[in-house]
């Protein structure tokens, strides 16, 4: 489903803005040793990939715009990065596959045929050897065995991808209701009731919006 689609299908749009993806994940530590690991509550790791476009106030804000920044962003997830770093080619290998990611979550949850393409990317990527890690002397903490590339990390991604479209309860795959808001998230709710990408965030905002147009309609009559 096309963005601008799926906006226009929403109610009447809020004007709050959301902070930068990366800005608002919250941090857990990691045995070992590495950065700490994040999760900008999606609900999933693919899901949170594709959060690093955040396109709630219009405009898209690329989170990753350097190949140091996906470096950053996998490591935060535990996802190794090669021992020389990303290149430029690395960068756009990762935005294919986050862009084939987000058509097919979008067009599986407006009902539409999903794109051949889309479905051959993610399947490339997940062909590839995930990352070995080998348990260190102590028992609680990890090394990675060294990749020549970053192939590995983002076949974890898109497997991650193929269990939520093929092995989940799909119906729980959902795009934040806030008009502005185009963020997917997987509800894990024990209710499966959740209808905001972030409570603290869009959730609060609608409700405040809601209130705000209710003491208007107070104050009116």
């Amino acid at each position: 489903m096309a963005a601008g689609t799926s906006r226009s299908m929403k109610a009447d749009a809020t004007s709050a803005a959301k902070p930068a993806t990366l800005r608002r994940m919250a941090k857990t530590e990691r045995a070992d040793g590495g950065a700490a690991r994040t999760s900008a509550g999606a609900g999933s790791l693919c899901l949170d990939f594709l959060a690093t476009v955040d396109t709630s106030v219009g405009e898209a804000h690329e989170s990753l715009a350097t190949p140091a920044r996906l470096g950053e962003w996998l490591d935060s997830y535990g996802l190794p990065v090669p021992a020389g770093g990303l290149t430029q080619e690395d960068l756009d290998a990762a935005k294919s596959l986050r862009a084939a990611i987000d058509r097919l979550a979008r067009m599986l949850i407006g009902g539409q045929p999903v794109l051949p393409a889309d479905v051959r990317a993610v399947n490339v990527f997940a062909q590839r050897h995930t990352p070995v890690f080998l348990l260190r002397p102590s028992g609680r903490q990890r090394t990675v065995v060294e990749e020549i590339d970053v192939a590995g990390s983002l076949s974890v991604i898109a497997r991650d991808a193929i269990h939520v479209f093929a092995d989940s309860d799909f119906d729980r795959l959902r795009e934040c209701a806030r008009p502005e808001c185009q963020t997917l998230f997987y509800d894990r709710s024990p209710t499966g009731q959740r209808r905001w990408c972030a409570m603290k965030g869009c959730g609060e905002i609608v409700a405040s919006a809601s209130y705000r147009k209710r003491l208007a309609a107070r104050v009116g009559s």
